[in-house]
């Protein structure tokens, strides 16, 4: 329904909704009619646009539908209803209609607009039955008011949730579909196991996590969800338009993904792998850009070199990644992104624990990082100033400062690290534009 909001507020748009409200409870074609549709409509394209055309025109016409089917009534009386009284769902709206009408009048005008088959039938009946007019047109104006306006606000607010909450729950639908499926199987676990509490519970974690580690497990060896995006990576087209770069890299494209920095600029023609090498560092598999079966990963971790999970630059994965000899749970990672123009960005960090972290689009075990990311990249500086092709050119503050305490996966002062080739002098324009502190080693 809401997928044709924005069309409600044209001629054809209103016109629909006028014929839908007025058919409503015109008598004889009130019983196939379901305008509460049109009325839910209605208020989400009011709460979308701010338009109120589109509420005016459902509560004036259903109001013109009521009192059509009054005067109709007064004109013809019960003799028309005959036909229309086969169905003995119609014949005992009629009668309730009828007995209220009776017994309550006007009141029973308003109110029946929340009664369902009866407000088909009432209208008419109040016509039937010679109530007076001006009575009839205020009390369903009131009604109308209600019934309809009722649906008007669940319309509004139906538009304003869905606007809201529907795109959160499209962009983590895989997190909503395994916390259900768990949630299932634990509960069918926890019902169909014998007591005492302690071996119910144990059952149920064993399940949870055998579902937790099979949806890890397809995620990253049976479906193709490490595909590399078809939207443009980042370009830039000289070195001053690249500090004006997002220094901000995620696990995914939510507000729930937490960010690492990019914190390392390699101003050179030769790539990130090249320095890499130079400073003797290995280069690990991807998945973006590796085929990477679960034997391959199992010999991969044997070695204690396991392909790097990815992480994204404006949407695009690391075009390599390399680490730092170390232990599976303690080394150093760096991945690089060519942005073009001999620029060449890295993020920088060091792996100290296995955790569960959202990534792509599931919680899954992941390396969580040393929040203290200035300290690998200061070792990286360190490495290089003892290199034969490199130099450190220093620490420019080219990105924003994250303070311990601030909701965020690390803490930085902000500065990232430009290196060059050896012997290669950066023109003044350039270092104005980076305006690098002077790296002293330690």
């Amino acid at each position: 329904m809401f997928e044709i909001i924005p069309s409600l507020d044209s001629f054809a748009g209103l016109t629909l909704l006028a014929l839908i409200a007025f058919c409503d409870t015109l008598i004889g074609v009130g019983l196939f009619i379901f305008a509460e549709v049109a009325f839910l409509a209605a208020g989400a394209a009011f709460a979308a646009s701010g338009t109120v055309w589109p509420a005016l025109i459902v509560l004036v016409f259903a109001w013109l539908g009521d009192m059509t089917s009054y005067l109709i009534g007064a004109r013809f009386g019960v003799r028309m209803s005959l036909p229309y009284l086969q169905a003995q769902k119609r014949r005992r709206a009629w009668r309730r209609a009828r007995t209220a009408l009776a017994d309550r009048g006007a009141a029973f005008v308003v109110v029946s607009r929340f009664l369902g088959p009866v407000a088909w039938v009432t209208p008419f009946m109040a016509g039937a039955m010679r109530m007076p007019r001006f009575k009839f047109a205020l009390a369903a104006g009131l009604g109308v008011m209600l019934g309809v306006g009722q649906f008007l606000i669940y319309g509004a607010i139906g538009q304003r949730f869905i606007g809201a909450v529907l795109p959160f729950i499209a962009a983590h639908i895989w997190v909503f579909a395994l916390a259900f499926s768990t949630l299932l199987a634990a509960a069918y676990v926890w019902r169909r196991s014998e007591k005492p509490v302690w071996n119910r519970l144990i059952k149920v974690g064993v399940v949870s996590g055998a579902i937790f580690l099979t949806s890890n497990f397809a995620y990253f060896f049976v479906l193709n969800t490490h595909l590399v995006p078809t939207v443009p990576r980042l370009v830039v087209a000289h070195t001053c338009e690249a500090t004006q770069a997002p220094f901000l890299v995620t696990p995914g494209d939510t507000s729930l993904h937490l960010p690492q920095p990019v914190n390392i600029m390699l101003i050179s023609d030769r790539s990130g792998t090249d320095l890499m090498n130079e400073l003797g560092w290995h280069q690990n598999a991807t998945f973006s850009h590796n085929s990477v079966s679960f034997a391959t990963y199992l010999g991969l971790l044997a070695n204690q070199t396991p392909p790097v999970s990815e992480l994204y630059l404006n949407g695009y994965p690391a075009d390599s990644a390399h680490q730092m000899a170390g232990t599976i749970k303690n080394h150093e990672h760096i991945r690089w992104w060519a942005m073009g123009s001999g620029i060449h960005f890295g993020a920088l960090s060091r792996d100290e624990e296995i955790a569960i972290k959202y990534y792509g689009h599931l919680p899954v075990l992941l390396h969580d990082i040393d929040p203290m990311v200035d300290l690998s990249r200061d070792m990286l500086a360190g490495q290089v100033w003892d290199s034969d092709q490199f130099e450190v050119v220093g620490i420019a503050p080219l990105a924003e400062s994250v303070k311990e305490g601030e909701v965020s996966d690390f803490q930085t002062d902000g500065g990232v690290l430009v290196v060059t080739d050896k012997g290669r002098t950066l023109p003044e324009s350039v270092m104005r534009c980076l305006n690098p502190a002077p790296f002293a080693k330690l």
